[in-house]
Formats: structure tokens, sequence, C-alpha cells
């Protein structure tokens, strides 16, 4: 009772306050990745309102089958240490379900002998003729709540039944959460990319369909590997539609950020496969739940095993032949484009490697649970999954870290800024080091009088390099990247000063600034404290 307190109210609260003190002590170092959870509430609300909603289903299930047996107005619970199935007139005579009598004339159907022969032979032990008799029983009643009954507590630990959960139960793994958690992100980043003002309408809508793609299919995975498929049967082909609209969705994302690409009616030819696709599965979609139940449990005369084998063979084909045409415009255009600025360069080279990646690791997916030339191996089954989630929260992440990349007019090439720049990439990422070197072990930003003129003297290259580099490689101006320099040191002197010995207005002029208003100002545009409000922080 003690060690159920502990863990059921004492952790918790431990936890919680032990998080609430790192954060209060850690606020400044948190600031940035606390913007960018609190902006997905949105996923972690709807991941927390989904389980809760599971809990449920599987808690009504197991309260249905809280069953006895009455027989001549003896009352028999099903507990371990009694015989219940010595009379066999006792089994067949009357069962009460939650109140809802059932006569002998129903009980001698063949589900119900399953499920009373399942019974006996988990209150005999016997848990290799159990598992057996339990299956048969979800097989013919479609009911796969019956696995979850208390009456199996004592055959839990089996091999065989074991196998069986893992065939029938919710899997609710840390790795399946992760899964589930990825695909919520990708439908709020689909939200977030359409509703953005200023954002270029058709490369956006494109990046923004083929995050939300993934999402599906990775919620159709999570489906699958959590056993909910069962809970949900119009999850079913829940994604196949979107088989085919992969690689021409990446495609033309991909020439019109790189290429500035024009569609043309003829493009539309490249989608044809997908509506086939549709009223190929069309069929499947208008099922009701009990039938496509059947499906899923391999009961029924339908099966999805033909569909999903020709929708992998093309699905594949399609992915490699968009994959090679990709690299090849990154090849070609991207990677030895000296006027392309590092931040595209770095997005472009990011995606044609993710979409690779996941080609690959698909075919392997697709050799183990489609044509099953390779053996199940979890680990590579993982890879694809992981690098689609990777892939929509790479995505995310640049979406709010980097925002210009989905703004209008960002990928023109006649709108790029420095196209008239005679920067190398080369010696761009030269002129970086020098910066950082000057930056983090000079600290030139100290003084007072630093300008974008005598950095570039610095930096033995002319004032436009030097802003284009801070530019590029920063995403910061000149007055921006120095006084964030000087406010990192700011919070480390006042964090390391614990007897509270300098003043404000000195720490101010160590770093570089030339008064007490500049500084306070920049510090709270950069750590949304005042100094004074910061330095309170430190005390909490």
């Amino acid at each position: 009772m003690l060690v159920n307190y502990y863990r059921d109210v004492l952790c918790p609260i431990v936890f919680t306050l032990s998080v609430s003190i790192f954060i209060k002590q850690n606020y400044c170092r948190l600031k940035e990745p606390i913007k960018i959870l609190f902006k997905f509430r949105f996923a972690f609300l709807l991941t927390f309102v989904f389980l809760n909603s599971t809990s449920n289903i599987l808690l009504a299930e197991e309260s249905l089958l809280d069953f006895k047996i009455e027989e001549a107005g003896n009352l028999f619970l099903l507990n371990t240490d009694r015989i219940y199935f010595d009379n066999i007139e006792a089994r067949l005579n009357s069962v009460n379900i939650k109140g809802v009598e059932i006569n002998q004339k129903i009980l001698t159907d063949s589900s119900q002998i399953f499920r009373w022969t399942a019974i006996e032979y988990a209150q005999n032990n016997e848990a290799e003729k159990a598992s057996i008799y339990i299956d048969k029983y979800i097989k013919s009643t479609l009911h796969i709540g019956f696995i979850n009954n208390d009456v199996f507590s004592g055959i839990s630990n089996s091999e065989d039944f074991k196998a069986l959960e893992s065939k029938y139960k919710t899997n609710l793994s840390p790795i399946n959460l992760f899964y589930l958690f990825a695909s919520l992100i990708g439908v709020f980043i689909f939200i977030v990319l359409n509703l953005k003002n200023n954002t270029n309408n058709i490369s956006n809508t494109l990046i923004s369909i083929f995050v939300l793609m993934h999402s599906v299919f990775i919620l159709d995975l999570f489906f699958y590997l959590t056993n909910l498929k069962f809970s949900y049967p119009h999850t079913m082909l829940m994604s196949l539609t979107f088989s085919f609209l992969y690689g021409p969705i990446i495609y033309f994302y991909y020439k019109k950020i790189v290429l500035n690409y024009k569609f043309k009616w003829i493009d539309v030819l490249h989608f044809i496969p997908t509506l086939f696709i549709f009223i190929a599965a069309l069929p499947y979609y208008l099922l009701s739940g009990q039938e496509k139940l059947a499906i899923l449990l391999e009961v029924s005369s339908l099966s999805t095993k033909g569909i999903y084998d020709v929708a992998f063979i093309v699905k594949l084909t399609s992915l490699v032949i968009y994959a090679l045409l990709i690299v090849r415009i990154y090849y070609k255009f991207s990677k030895n484009n000296d006027k392309l600025s590092i931040i595209k360069l770095k997005w472009q080279k990011g995606l044609a490697g993710l979409v690779s990646a996941y080609v690959v690791f698909y075919c392997i997916y697709g050799l183990m649970m489609v044509t099953k030339m390779l053996p199940r191996i979890d680990f590579l089954f993982h890879l694809q999954i992981v690098t689609m989630a990777i892939m929509v929260l790479y995505i995310g992440y640049k979406a709010f870290l980097t925002p210009k990349l989905f703004s209008s007019g960002y990928f023109d090439t006649e709108n790029y800024k420095y196209k008239k720049s005679g920067l190398t990439n080369s010696f761009s990422e030269d002129l970086k080091e020098k910066l950082l070197y000057l930056l983090e072990n000079e600290k030139i930003y100290r003084q007072n009088n630093i300008s974008l003129e005598i950095l570039s003297q610095r930096l033995d290259t002319t004032r436009h390099n030097t802003s284009q580099v801070i530019n590029e490689h920063f995403g910061l101006n000149f007055f921006e990247i120095i006084n964030k320099y000087r406010i990192e040191e700011a919070r480390l002197i006042l964090e390391n000063d614990k007897q509270n010995n300098m003043n404000i207005i000195d720490v101010a002029y160590e770093v570089g600034f030339n008064n007490k208003v500049t500084f306070n100002k920049s510090f709270k545009k950069i750590l949304s404290l005042t100094p004074t409000q910061y330095i309170d922080s430190l005390t909490i």
C-alpha cells in the first residue's frame, strides 16, 4: 500500500517540483526550446486526449467482461482458487453478463464454446490451449477486449499468452508514443504553414501537403504497431491513397525552390496513379467497421494483401525515380552554386538527403513486411518510420527557427539579395570561422566603438562580404550579432556574481555597451527579462 502511494502520489509531486525548480534556474537557457514546445502545445493536447479516450475504451472493454455464473440460486465467482467446470450443465445453463441473461441455446454456439473452453483451460493453467481458444473466440466474435479480462491473469506470464497479447493488446510503448506525437506535430505544421501570412502559396502548399502525408502514414503505422487498428478499424488503408503522392509532391516542391519551376497542365499526369489507387481502394473504404475488423483479423473472404503488394511495388518505383531526380537537381544546380546562400544550400541538401534515406529504408521495410524476402528485424523495421518522423520534425524545426524559408519570394532568383555578390561558399566559410574566432576568443564585441567597418578590416574583407556572412550564417545583422554576444556574456557575469558586487551599469560597460538604457533594451529583447528581473530570478 505504501509503495503504491509513493508511486502514484509522491513520485509525480516530487518530479513536478524538481522540473519546476530546474526550469526556474535555467530559464534563459531553456527559453527557445520552451517557446518551440509551447507552440507545439496543440500536439501535446491531442496526444493527451487521444490516450485518455483510448484508455477509457480499454476499460470499457474489460468491464463488459466482468461476468458470473449462476445456477440454482448459487453464485459462483470466477476465481482461480475454485473449480467451475465439473458440471457441464452449470456451464451451459444461464450466464449473466452485466445483468443480461443469455439462455442455454445461445451458449451452445461455437463462439460461446470457444469462450468457455478458453476460460476452463485458463483456470487449469493450460496456457497453450487457452491461448488457442482465446484466439478462436476473438476471431469468431470480433471482440478484441476479451483478452483483457482478469480471468486470464493466471496465464499472463506464459509465452503463448504473451504472443497473443502482442497480437491484440494495445502497446503504448515510448517509441509508439513518439510516432503519435510526431504525426500530430506534422498536422500542426500543416495548419501553421497554410495559415502563415506572406507565404509563397505554391511551394508552401506543396511542402505542407508533403508533411501531412507523412503524418498520416506515421499515424497509420502507429495504429498498426499499437494494435489500435482493432479498436479503430476505419483506419484500415488510411494512408494508402497517399502512396503515390510522396514522390511527385516533394519533386515539384524541390523544382520550385531550386529552379523556380512554373507548373504546366501536363504535370497533372504525375498524379494519375493516385487516382487509380483511390479507385482500387474505394470498395474497402466503403465497408462497415465490422467488415474491416474481420479483414484485419483475417477471417474475411476479402484481403488487403493484393492491393498492398501492388501499392508497394508502384510506390517504391515512384520513390526511387523521384529521389534520383531530386538528387540530380541538387548536384546539378545547388551543390556547386556559389551564389546560393548557406541557409538555402543547407535546406536543399537536407531535404535531398532525408528523401534519399527514406527511400532506402522504405525498400528495406517492404522487403521485410511485403515480400518477406528479409526476416523482420525491429531496428530495420523502425528505420523508415523514424526517418519520416525526423523529416516532419526537421521541417517543423526549420519553419519556426528559419521562417524566411517559407516566406513569399525567398527562393525566387530575381529577388535574391546577394545574387551579384562575388563571395564563394568556400570563402564564406573561411570568413565565418575568422568571425567566430574574433567573437569567441578575442571577444571583439567588448570594444564599445566596434563597427561594421572595423570588423571588416579585422576580417580583411569588404563591408558587403562581412554583412553577407553574418546574414547567411547566423540569420542576423551586424548589430544583432554583436548585442547577442554582449548579452550572453553579461548573463554569465550576473549568474557568477553570487555576492551582487557588480552594478548593472558596470556589467554593461564591461561587455561593450556605452549606456544603461541600450543595455537594458537589448537584454530584454534577447532574454525577455530586464537585468533586474534576471537577477531576481537567480535568487529563487
